[in-house]
């Protein structure tokens, strides 16, 4: 059986060269072209198993989600899984709304090195854990030593719902799934309630418990309890304001009767029509700046616990 020295011979490349080509890492095309050719007339299989126990890798990064058909959870992890491909890793993806004993056993696979790292998006509360392995979150807060990765949650939305009552709002609700675990998305509603406090006006909310996939059933029952009491709504997600438009239309001007606000701005990408206002979060930004926190706790250096990167503000149809 052929070895990855012979391959790298044949190519005229180094062995390190010849490892980032069959991990997914970043070559020429030329390069790549040269090895993939290599290993085919050698007919060469790598060891995963001999390359593990060498570095101690496994080249395998888990990623935490609630559900698969969510358009954030799919563009942050569409994100992440690039920049792990930059570094010749694998992405193991978990769904794990609905079963917090998936994220158990992938902890468990973390702490027996069978995976090198793991990303919560979200997760379930899981009690204590072992704040030395290599964790890193995503909004959520899974111990004080954990970094966590999010946008300036407090901030975006004290700016959206202010603009939405300097343009004439004065009923404006707030609607969102109440997080089932510690996280910075509840800084959205502590901000909606500030700025309503500020200048006098009633909170009007809808904050439930509610799992991801459950956002027909949130609008529907919103918009029967307070379509005929708000004039604006800010939604903690972009799917949330999707559904509330399509009940909205059917009984007001928008956005002369009604305004809508999100948080998340991914929507964009997948609905033309209607061009929804929202917080836009820095997708890219806060991939990138996941991924270099994961590395820096495998590799064993210090990282900032807390990393905000800013959103922007879309100005759409719906303001």
């Amino acid at each position: 059986m052929a070895s990855i020295k012979e391959v790298a011979q044949l190519a005229g490349v180094g062995i390190g060269t010849v490892s980032r080509v069959i991990n997914g890492g970043s070559v020429s095309e030329n390069t790549r072209v040269r090895v993939d050719e290599a290993i085919r007339k050698l007919n060469y299989v790598p060891n995963y198993s001999a390359q593990t126990l060498k570095t101690q890798r496994a080249g395998i990064i888990g990623l935490f989600v609630p559900v698969f058909n969510n358009p954030f959870f799919c563009a942050i992890a569409d994100r992440i899984e690039a920049q792990l491909n930059k570094e010749g890793y694998n992405m193991l993806v978990v769904c794990s709304q609905e079963d917090k004993e998936k994220e158990v056993r992938v902890l468990r696979l973390l702490a027996q090195n069978r995976v090198d790292g793991a990303i919560f998006i979200t997760h379930n509360e899981l009690g204590t854990i072992d704040e030395t392995l290599p964790l890193v979150t995503i909004d959520r807060h899974l111990g004080k030593d954990i970094p966590c990765i999010t946008s300036d949650n407090y901030e975006s939305t004290t700016k959206a719902i202010e603009l939405m009552i300097e343009k004439g709002s004065r009923n404006v609700a707030y609607v969102g799934g109440k997080p089932m675990a510690s996280s910075e998305v509840e800084m959205r509603y502590k901000a909606y309630l500030d700025v309503m406090a500020k200048y006098g006006y009633e909170p009007i909310v809808y904050y439930k418990n509610t799992k991801h996939g459950q956002d027909y059933s949130v609008a529907h029952d919103f918009f029967d309890r307070y379509g005929d009491r708000v004039d604006a709504v800010f939604c903690s997600g972009d799917t949330f304001a999707y559904l509330l438009y399509q009940f909205a239309v059917q009984k007001y001007e928008i956005p002369s009767q009604f305004r809508i606000v999100s948080y998340d701005g991914v929507m964009q990408n997948w609905v033309g029509k209607p061009d929804i206002s929202c917080v836009k979060q820095d997708i890219d930004k806060m991939a990138q700046r996941v991924v270099e926190a994961l590395f820096m706790r495998i590799n064993g250096e210090k990282c900032e616990k807390k990393v905000i990167v800013p959103a922007s503000f879309h100005i759409g149809e719906t303001i």
